[in-house]
């Protein structure tokens, strides 16, 4: 019912051009036409390039396969309800598999319809994938929920491997590479973090290179370069440098502010409470911090960039023990209406009541980023906590805690 829905809204409701019909189909056209490696030659938009890995594409070459076969390819309707209805298991696969992180934390998950809504009606999930058709969003997401699964039972090296999926998938899963490499230096374990670092970053170039070594020029542009050509554009706080000395920093430097926030924030965070990071709630708070970095520091902000921080979040409020209806809901409450005021500005100018939506944006995300801060530096130790982690081949789940009172003792007979 999920998927037909998805299709039928589609169908009916998908009139105009989104990212899907400018990026995404025109580089699955090119691969369907027998030219895979020349993906990243085929936008609708110079400027803007189709700039995510290519795995995001590949459930897609067969649905604009099964489109030119059907006759559907040149209608915006019928291949968006198509496309659609397909990366909608994905957002099944995603909701199954935080389902399954937060059982393993929580021992148990009491409302599971409830809970399966807060990831499958999203407002975040709806705008990305059917109104910006970012259709590889789910995919990156799932892929990330899978990698923290096994990072969380301390299976690094596969870990790794999908992790670097991720990457091939879209670009900003890079950001999330900081928290899987911090998670075993929060128990002082240089070699499992160096094992995934090197494995994701094995993966994601033997992914690339192929591309790269096919067409260097349209790689680097769409992966690398282009960014920094762009001005500054709307929903972001940045708008208010415009026309200064320091607008530069912004159009040239936000990714490296972006990142180098993520990393400072996560290291402080691992120095001080390394205990509280290595738990479910924790380490997926210190994905919800990352995330928000991006559409908080970003010179340019649009609604779909706050479905990740969202599902990262909801995760965290989701993971703790006890009744859900706790102040952490407030995080996810507070990016669906971020997603909500970043969509109204959307219509606004880049001035006035843009720059407005901007700064009340970003100061959004501060304020999620320090919500999640303040349970991370305030969270009991995991003897109280919820579970600690454990080595791998565990029987135990990660977050179990059964302290040990006393040697038990064999029953007379």
């Amino acid at each position: 019912m999920y998927i037909a829905t998805w299709a039928a809204a589609s169908w009916q409701l998908d009139t105009k051009q989104s990212d899907l019909d400018l990026f995404f189909w025109p580089s699955a056209e090119t691969a369907a036409n027998g030219h895979v490696l020349q993906v990243y030659s085929a936008h609708s938009l110079a400027s803007y390039p189709n700039a995510n890995g290519p795995l995001g594409l590949l459930p897609l070459i067969p649905i604009v396969t099964l489109a030119n076969h059907l006759g559907w390819a040149n209608d915006i309707r019928l291949r968006a309800g198509l496309t659609n209805a397909v990366f909608a298991i994905f957002a099944v696969l995603l909701t199954v598999t935080a389902l399954r992180v937060i059982e393993r934390a929580r021992g148990a998950v009491e409302w599971r319809l409830a809970a399966s809504c807060v990831f499958l009606v999203a407002p975040a999930l709806l705008i990305a994938v059917a109104d910006y058709g970012h259709i590889e969003q789910p995919v990156e997401l799932w892929l990330v929920l899978v990698a923290a699964g096994l990072a969380l039972k301390s299976r690094y090296g596969l870990a790794g491997v999908v992790v670097g999926l991720a990457l091939l998938t879209r670009t900003t899963a890079l950001l999330y590479v900081i928290p899987f490499v911090a998670l075993p230096l929060a128990g002082r374990r240089i070699m499992p973090s160096a094992a995934m670092l090197g494995l994701a970053a094995l993966v994601a170039l033997a992914g690339l290179v192929p591309f790269y070594l096919a067409d260097s020029r349209s790689v680097v542009h769409s992966l690398i370069t282009y960014r920094g050509d762009l001005p500054i554009g709307g929903g972001s706080f940045w708008l208010i440098a415009r026309g200064t000395t320091w607008a530069g920093l912004a159009q040239h430097g936000d990714v490296y502010l972006i990142l180098g926030l993520g990393a400072a924030l996560t290291a402080v965070t691992v120095w001080r409470r390394p205990a509280a990071a290595r738990t479910t709630a924790g380490f997926f708070g210190l994905l919800t911090i990352v995330a928000a970095c991006f559409p908080m520091l970003a010179k340019t902000v649009l609604p779909y960039y706050l479905l990740e921080p969202y599902v990262f979040a909801a995760i965290w409020w989701l993971s703790r023990p006890g009744s859900a209806l706790n102040w952490r809901i407030a995080a996810p409450l507070l990016l669906t209406a971020d997603v909500l005021i970043s969509k109204w500005g959307t219509t606004l100018p880049l001035t006035g009541s843009g720059v407005v939506e901007g700064i009340v944006s970003s100061a959004i995300l501060a304020m999620v980023m320090l919500l999640v801060l303040m349970d991370l530096f305030r969270a009991p130790m995991p003897s109280s906590l919820d579970k600690p982690m454990l080595p791998a081949g565990s029987r135990m789940p990660v977050d179990s805690v059964r302290p040990v009172t006393a040697t038990a003792r064999p029953a007379p007979r």
